[in-house]
C-alpha cells in the first residue's frame, strides 16, 4: 500500500553544525550550490513513513536530505515518485545493513526526475515518457532544450525499482554528482542524465532497462566511472555528447556493451559526439537478445556487441578487456554506411538533414592497447553477420581512425586493413 504523507521531519541546523554532521557521514556538498536561504531548512533528515518529496519541497538551495533506511512510495506526484527542481543534496543512509529504496508508487513513469522548475511538469510537454518522448502539439524541441539551469545537484545511496519509463532523469542541470544509484527494473533507462554538465556517475549499477542502463544523452563533461551495467539492451550509452570519460567499469550480460552514438534526430540539440574516452573497462559476455523496441533503431544493432562507436569523433578506446561478444568486441562505423538499405537510411530518414549527413563519419578515433579475447565467434544472422570478428571498421576512408598496440586474433574492415596510428 502507498505509505502515508505526513509532514517531513524537518530539522533547521546552522552551516558549521551542517558541516561537523556531513564530516562525520564522509560527504561533501555539491558542486556550486547556491546559497542559504536563512527561511528554510538546510538540513533534513527523513524516516520510513515520513516523504521525501516533503522534504525537499522545503528544502533550501544547497540544503540536505538524509534519509534512513527503508522502502519508500512516494505519492504526491503521479509521473514521478520524486521531483527536483533545485540545487539539493539529496543522500540515502544506506549500508549493507538496509537500503533506501525508491518503489514506484502505482502507474508513475519516472523514480527521480531532476529538472528546473519551468519543466518539472513532464506530461506538460510529452505525450509519452517512453521513447521517442512525442512532444505534445506546440511544443518545440528548441523550448525544451533551453530549459533553465539547476547548479549543483547530489543524489546518492539510493535503489530506484520499477517505474514504468525512467529510473533518475536529469535535464538542465551543471554540477552533479550520482553516487552508489543503482537503477532496477526501469523498464526504458536506468540512470539518465540529459543537456547536462560537470558531472559524475560512480559506484551506481543499471539492470533491466529494454533500452540504456546509463544514458548520457546531449551533455559535456561527465565522467562515468566505477559502475555495473548488466542486462540491459545497451549497457552504457553516449549519445551527441562531448568531453565524457567511461572508465573502469564492469559491463556484462547486456545485447551491446558501450554504445557511442552520433543521432540525427537528437543533431538540432548538439551536433557532434566527439572526444569521449572508453578506457580500462572489462566489457564481457554481452550477447543478451535484442529486446529494443520494434521500430526503435536500436533493435537494429546485433546482439553480442562489444563496443561500437558511430558517427562519434576523436575519441579513444584504451586499456579495455574486451572478452566474449558473439558478433564485434569493438567497432567503429560511418552512420550512414551502417543504416544504408534500412528503414534508417539517410536518404529516407525524415530526421537526417545536410548538415548531419556532412557531420556523420566516423572521423580521428584511436584504439589503442587493448585485449580481445575470443569476440566474434557466433554472430547472429543477418545483415552484419559477415563482419564478425574482435575488431571490426565499417567506414567508407579511413577518416583518421586508427590501431595500435591491440592483443587480438581477428579483425573485419572495409578497408581492407586497419590503418596504424602514428
Amino acid at each position: 500500500m502507498p505509505m502515508p504523507m505526513p509532514t517531513a521531519d524537518r530539522r533547521l541546523a546552522s552551516p558549521r553544525a551542517t558541516a561537523l554532521v556531513l564530516a562525520l557521514l564522509g560527504l561533501a556538498a555539491a558542486p556550486a550550490a547556491q546559497a542559504r536561504e536563512p527561511a528554510l531548512p538546510w538540513l533534513q533528515v527523513v524516516r520510513p513513513g515520513h516523504s521525501i518529496q516533503a522534504a525537499l519541497d522545503h528544502a533550501a538551495p544547497g540544503g540536505w536530505v538524509l534519509v534512513q533506511p527503508g522502502t519508500y512510495r512516494e505519492t504526491a506526484d503521479a509521473t514521478s515518485g520524486l521531483v527536483i527542481s533545485r540545487s539539493v543534496n539529496l543522500v540515502g543512509l544506506s549500508s549493507p545493513a538496509g537500503k533506501v529504496v525508491l518503489e514506484n508508487a502505482g502507474g508513475q513513469l519516472n523514480g527521480i526526475a531532476a529538472v528546473p522548475a519551468a519543466h518539472a511538469n513532464c506530461m506538460g510537454c510529452h505525450s509519452s515518457l517512453a521513447p521517442p518522448f512525442p512532444r505534445l502539439p506546440g511544443v518545440t524541441a528548441a523550448s525544451i532544450a533551453g530549459a533553465p539551469t539547476i547548479r549543483g545537484l547530489r543524489i546518492q545511496g539510493i535503489t530506484i525499482k520499477d517505474f514504468v519509463n525512467n529510473g533518475l532523469f536529469t535535464r538542465g542541470v551543471d554540477g552533479f554528482a550520482i553516487v552508489d544509484v543503482h537503477s532496477v527494473g526501469n523498464r526504458n533507462y536506468g540512470i539518465f542524465p540529459v543537456s547536462s554538465s560537470n558531472g559524475i556517475i560512480t559506484r551506481s549499477s543499471a539492470v533491466g532497462a529494454d533500452d540504456s542502463g546509463i544514458w548520457v544523452e546531449t551533455s559535456t563533461h561527465v565522467k562515468v566511472t566505477h559502475n555495473l551495467v548488466e542486462g540491459n539492451v545497451n549497457g552504457f550509452e553516449i549519445s551527441n555528447s562531448e568531453d565524457i570519460l567511461l572508465a573502469d567499469n564492469e559491463v556484462r550480460g547486456n545485447t551491446v556493451g558501450v554504445a557511442s552514438l552520433f543521432l540525427p534526430d537528437i543533431f538540432h540539440v548538439r551536433q557532434t559526439d566527439r572526444h569521449i574516452t572508453i578506457r580500462d573497462n572489462h566489457v564481457h559476455d554481452n550477447n543478451k537478445p535484442n529486446t529494443a523496441r520494434e521500430g526503435a533503431i536500436l533493435s537494429t544493432v546485433p546482439p553480442g556487441t562489444g563496443i561500437l562507436l558511430v558517427g562519434t569523433d576523436d575519441s579513444l578506446v584504451s586499456g579495455n578487456l574486451v572478452e566474449n561478444q558473439d558478433f564485434t568486441g569493438i567497432a567503429i562505423a560511418d552512420y550512414c554506411v551502417v543504416v544504408q538499405g534500412g528503414p534508417f537510411d539517410c536518404s529516407v530518414d525524415p530526421t537526417v538533414t545536410a548538415g548531419y549527413v556532412a557531420a556523420s563519419e566516423a572521423t580521428g578515433n584511436r584504439v589503442k592497447d587493448n585485449v580481445l579475447v575470443h569476440n566474434g565467434t557466433n554472430p547472429e544472422p543477418g545483415p552484419f553477420a559477415f563482419a564478425a570478428s574482435d575488431l571490426t571498421l565499417l567506414t567508407s576512408a579511413d577518416h583518421g581512425n586508427c590501431y595500435l598496440g591491440d592483443s587480438y586474433a581477428t579483425f573485419f574492415s572495409t578497408l581492407g586493413v586497419l590503418p596504424a596510428c602514428p
